[in-house]
């Protein structure tokens, strides 16, 4: 039987999550909280819970609505598919097939697994073989990689100058901050930090940098005191008591190519060392090179995966 989350016993979920996903994306109920139900994008409608005879959970698919109501960019027919879980994945096939003709119905052109707002997963974890093998079963298409980039901050070496340029936000930055990120950035950063700030109710965990007097850099910062954590700190289960999460960072097209995305970035991870830091993880980047320089290993590899809707082919379900 399927059940709506508005009935959800989130402790059972989280209980069925961890005990059916790998040690690295063990997740709390406060995590599962905030990236589903709490979402300004959860599909209510597309999103169920299988449960038995006895009310007890024994899966459920999470869907997600474009984040196009959010910020310009993304299609409005584009939807995500933000977690399935299950003990076998196989199981799962009935309530994702509800979903697909759900979505269908509704003219919707992609399901794509993660990526999605408030995510989980850019993608399918490569080492989720079952997961992989479902989705490709399911009519999903694999696409390019993504990373997770990971090191212990109490053994970081800054390779360039830190510099005093670099330092957190103030609440009388915050307008000189948002007008930088919509010159630059103004998509998914943008309304992500915007939102992030809104949430947590200060700005301080944003590093900015400043050259002559103008802004042109930024890097957001998380730790363990954060209330809404995003991109990597949902994983702060595995991270550590004293984790730390880097990223979205980028600095303005007029100073790129200078050496300052590495003195934004030094200097943003030496604050974080210097406040006790110590597991840093980025999420979802393809900048192995760049952040290798800085003692970054990959930890986590992810493909891209999407199911089209528009391409004369009728998904399994259907």
């Amino acid at each position: 039987m399927r059940e709506s989350f508005r009935r959800a016993n989130f402790q059972a979920l989280t209980e069925l999550w961890n005990a059916h996903c790998p040690g690295p994306y063990r997740i709390d109920e406060e995590i599962l909280r905030l990236n589903t139900v709490e979402s300004p994008v959860f599909d209510w409608g597309a999103s169920m819970i299988d449960i038995d005879d006895e009310g007890k959970a024994l899966g459920f698919v999470c869907i997600k609505r474009s984040a196009g109501i959010l910020y310009k960019g993304p299609d409005p027919d584009v939807y995500h598919l933000s977690a399935i879980v299950f003990p076998n994945c196989l199981e799962g096939v009935e309530t994702l097939a509800y979903a697909k003709r759900l979505l269908r119905a509704r003219g919707a052109i992609k399901l794509v697994f993660g990526a999605d707002s408030r995510h989980f997963f850019p993608g399918c974890p490569t080492e989720c073989q079952q997961l992989r093998d479902f989705l490709m079963v399911e009519g999903f298409e694999e696409g390019g990689e993504q990373v997770d980039l990971a090191q212990d901050l109490a053994t970081y070496e800054p390779p360039c100058p830190v510099s005093d340029d670099v330092r957190p936000c103030r609440p009388e930055d915050v307008p000189a901050l948002l007008r930088f990120l919509d010159q630059n950035f103004p998509g998914r950063w943008r309304h992500d930090t915007h939102a992030k700030i809104e949430a947590e109710e200060r700005c301080n965990f944003v590093s900015l940098l400043w050259v002559e007097g103008t802004l042109q850099g930024f890097a957001l910062l998380q730790d363990p005191t954060h209330r809404v954590p995003i991109a990597g700190g949902v994983w702060r289960g595995s991270l550590g008591e004293n984790w730390r999460t880097l990223g979205p960072i980028g600095v303005s097209k007029e100073v790129r190519g200078k050496g300052l995305g590495d003195v934004l970035l030094a200097s943003s991870l030496d604050r974080m060392k210097r406040e006790g830091g110590r597991q840093c993880l980025i999420d979802w980047t393809t900048l192995v090179d760049w952040y290798g320089k800085h003692g970054f290993e990959v930890v986590h590899r992810y493909n891209a995966f999407e199911l089209r809707f528009d391409d004369g082919r009728s998904p399994r379900g259907f």
